[in-house]
């Protein structure tokens, strides 16, 4: 097929709009695209299984180093790439980190209510058992004052004592309430009760009375148990709030493993930066005076 003047045409327009770099900068850049690690850029990050790492986020990283160090020749390709390294095994130990603070956060309660302090709490938790004893106290200062309320019904009615003598619960309140005032009674009934209390001087309507002022204690007595419950409930949540502010940070042990850890990558990403900067003012011809080595090895029975 004989190639017309259109399709020439359209050749050379297509020719002009071609999208590769043109400038020194821009091929540089675009010759990087396409990674080529070395070994330490290959073995750092892990890409299966548990904890899996993405491998676009180090290439991205590695690529932003490149483009920023501009690398030449293999020795500062290696220096570039051990900085990417560092990096990234920083990150790790970071991640570490949240992960230790992370495992004591979310085990405080656990540690804070061990059975030794919670008493032994089965599958429910303290909170759980605090709430279901002020449960229990309520419907017991409710019972009170049903009964209050029917006593003063009772009383007001005229009503005689022997109506309630299968209160024998409320009898035995009331007795150990009046007993210093009378002699022993020959039995526990409530009748053998109200013929001692009435032999002591104890009328009908003092008896009837006594039943209900004994009401409004234990009434009280639950609300008192109630307002401890509920304090013990808060002081629990505040103590537990103080627990998980301590457990911000790791244990000792862990600390001084990870403070170790990170001490000594921020060792290599820095001597990495240092002789890189180095090598490449060398390229470029400056000055650069030898590197100086510290040693700060004491000998302390020397000092001594």
């Amino acid at each position: 097929m004989k190639t017309t003047d259109k399709q020439i045409a359209a050749n050379r327009r297509n020719a002009a709009q071609s999208t590769g770099p043109v400038t020194e900068s821009g091929k540089a850049i675009a010759s990087r695209n396409a990674l080529k690690h070395g070994l330490l850029a290959k073995e750092i990050v892990i890409d299966a299984g548990e904890g899996a790492e993405s491998r676009d986020e180090f290439d991205a990283v590695l690529l932003d180093l490149k483009n920023q160090c501009d690398p030449q020749g293999p020795l500062e390709e290696i220096l570039v790439e051990k900085i990417a390294v560092a990096y990234w095994r920083l990150r790790r130990a970071h991640r570490y980190e949240v992960g230790l603070i992370r495992k004591k956060l979310d085990n405080a309660a656990d540690k804070y209510y061990e059975p030794d302090r919670s008493g032994g709490r089965g599958t429910r938790s303290p909170d759980d058992q605090i709430d279901a004893k002020i449960s229990q106290a309520q419907e017991l200062r409710q019972e009170w004052q049903s009964d209050k309320n029917q006593f003063t019904k009772m009383r007001k009615d005229g009503k005689d004592l022997q109506e309630i003598y299968d209160w024998e619960q409320n009898w035995d309140w009331f007795y150990d309430k009046a007993a210093k005032t009378v002699e022993d009674v020959s039995d526990e009934s409530p009748a053998s009760m109200r013929a001692s209390l009435n032999k002591a001087g104890w009328t009908d309507d003092a008896i009837w009375q006594g039943h209900i002022d004994v009401c409004t204690e234990q009434m009280e007595v639950q609300a008192q148990t109630i307002r401890d419950l509920q304090k013990q409930k808060q002081d629990n949540k505040l103590a537990l709030q103080v627990h998980k502010k301590i457990g911000s940070i790791p244990d000792m042990y862990d600390l001084d493993r990870l403070l170790k850890y990170e001490g000594s990558i921020e060792k290599q990403f820095y001597k990495a930066i240092d002789q890189l900067e180095r090598l490449q003012r060398l390229r470029a011809g400056d000055n650069v005076p030898a590197p100086v080595n510290i040693d700060l090895a004491v000998d302390m029975e020397t000092l001594g």
